[in-house]
């Protein structure tokens, strides 16, 4: 059986540099917090790629040092340790917002010291500029595509030139203090928004809610830092906002504090949230490297929360068999005892654990710059202190993954998906397709006739395959898979397009 694990990082970035577009939190850093932050800054190449020896789930680069931009790396090549990987129990551990390199690759990266001389990436992908050529020029690129950010409504993630980046921060490193010179005019980095996503573009979700079961959380008895409730009141109420949403079958609920601290080191069977992301002798940096930093209260910059599910990839969905969140240390100055605050973050997490990804009701341009957006789940964290507040989106993203709540909507089953077909003969098609439902009482197969699907047959409950006769040879058959109970149908399957021998 094969297991993984997906997590999503909560990042703070800290004033001008911003915008984020997916799967992790953040307050926008400024180029001279991060640079004065990092004890080296290096520019090189990939060299390899490989599991950690240790048995933790982390990856190891190993980067050639070809410009050695700030502190020493000794004999010009990084051992950098990224948390996410395989673990020693055959688990797999995903970060989101966590920086993904590959072989051959150039890249800048802002570094903090490890134990043993290995090195980790300073705020995961905030200190990571991939390398992007651009003519002549030589471009210096963030992926902030798992980003969810926090009281940043600013202008999008600036590109900078590589060559004058370089030489700016050499400069500060140095104790030279100058204007940026290195932003190119009119570029901005990537940015994507949708509705509703899953975590990691896949579906997956916990199985005992179908049983009427709860999905207990603790929460670590040190409680949260700068919080007069200690955290604990703000994470019940953002486990009650999913667990009262009555279109679906969800049961988040408190089961009270632990003492627990397992954290991301490896699964123990306990859902929970740590509230300090403390080092310890076997993990110096945190599961985030570098602590969370305010020049005031309640303002800041760096990795605030890390959070996700531990799954077993092996059916589809993916079932969730544990989730957990970790606040980085530091991170109390700006959560300022605002009680709507913690709640806003925790629920945002607890999406992510529920299996969701990052959400926009429209556009882009009224995702970016509307106050229309209510999803909890959006790109970008809502800055007026509502908590944990779910918007229409948000609802029919968890409806999609968990029906049968007591509203109305809550009868309608889950949609089929990974619909496949296969031609058997000339005149016959095979069609296969996952079920995502437990309430179906017949799925409907649907072809479509030109514009428009009409039903060619039904089948009955907890069927994942079907065959369709009385076509033409060498012809094209565009099918779709419904699941239906009584008069509710669920939303359609993916299409697929099978022509016949």
């Amino acid at each position: 059986m094969r297991k993984a694990t997906f997590l999503f990082s909560l990042l703070l970035l800290g004033a001008a540099v911003v915008p984020p577009a997916s799967a992790t939190t953040v307050l926008p850093i400024q180029d001279s917090s991060l640079a004065d932050q990092a004890v080296v800054i290096a520019e090189g190449t990939v060299i390899s790629v490989g599991q950690s020896t240790d048995g933790r789930p982390v990856t190891e680069y190993r980067l050639r040092v070809e410009k050695q931009v700030k502190g020493e790396v000794p004999g010009g090549v990084a051992t950098v340790r990224v948390l996410g990987g395989q673990a020693a129990n055959g688990l797999k551990l995903k970060i989101w917002g966590a920086p993904e390199l590959r072989i051959g690759e150039r890249a800048l990266l802002f570094l903090v010291p490890g134990k043993d001389g290995s090195f980790g990436v300073l705020h995961l992908t905030l200190g990571t500029f991939h390398e992007l050529r651009s003519g002549k020029d030589r471009l210096a690129i963030r992926d902030l595509s798992e980003i969810y950010q926090v009281d940043a409504e600013g202008s999008p993630e600036p590109v900078r030139n590589l060559d004058l980046f370089t030489r700016w921060l050499a400069d500060r490193a140095a104790g030279i203090e100058r204007d940026a010179d290195y932003l190119v005019p009119g570029q901005r980095g990537n940015q994507a928004w949708a509705a509703f996503t899953y975590l990691g573009g896949i579906k997956q979700r916990w199985l005992q809610f179908d049983h009427g079961q709860d999905v207990p959380w603790h929460a670590n008895s040190g409680g949260q830092p700068q919080l007069d409730t200690g955290g604990f009141d703000e994470f019940a109420a953002a486990l009650a906002a999913w667990t009262n949403d009555p279109s679906t079958n969800i049961r988040y609920i408190y089961a009270g504090t632990t003492d627990e601290d397992t954290g991301f080191d490896h699964p123990d069977d306990l859902n929970s949230i740590l509230f300090n992301d403390v080092s310890t002798p076997d993990l110096p940096e945190g599961y985030a490297p570098g602590s969370f930093s305010c020049p005031r209260p309640g303002q800041g910059s760096g990795v605030l929360a890390v959070g996700g599910t531990w799954f077993d990839d092996s059916t589809s969905p993916a079932v969730i068999g544990e989730g957990d969140i970790v606040i980085n240390d530091g991170s109390g100055c700006w959560f300022n005892n605002n009680g709507k605050r913690a709640e806003q973050v925790y629920g945002h997490e607890l999406g992510h654990t529920l299996g969701l990804g990052h959400s926009c009701d429209g556009t882009a341009e009224s995702c970016n710059t509307s106050a229309k957006n209510e999803a909890l789940m959006r790109a970008t964290a809502h800055s007026d202190n509502r908590g944990a507040t779910l918007g229409s989106d948000d609802k029919a993203a968890i409806l999609s993954l968990y029906p049968g709540g007591s509203g109305g909507s809550g009868n309608k089953p889950a949609a089929p998906s990974d619909l496949e077909g296969e031609a058997v003969s000339g005149t016959q098609i095979h069609l296969t397709w996952s079920d995502n439902s437990t309430n179906e009482t017949q799925f409907l197969i649907e072809m479509k006739k030109g514009s428009k699907f009409k039903s060619v047959g039904t089948v009955k409950k907890n069927a994942t395959e079907a065959t369709i006769g009385g076509l033409a040879s060498g012809k094209s058959y565009t099918f779709r898979v419904v699941a239906k109970k009584g008069k509710n149908r669920s939303d359609a399957s993916n299409e697929v397009t099978v022509q016949t021998n």
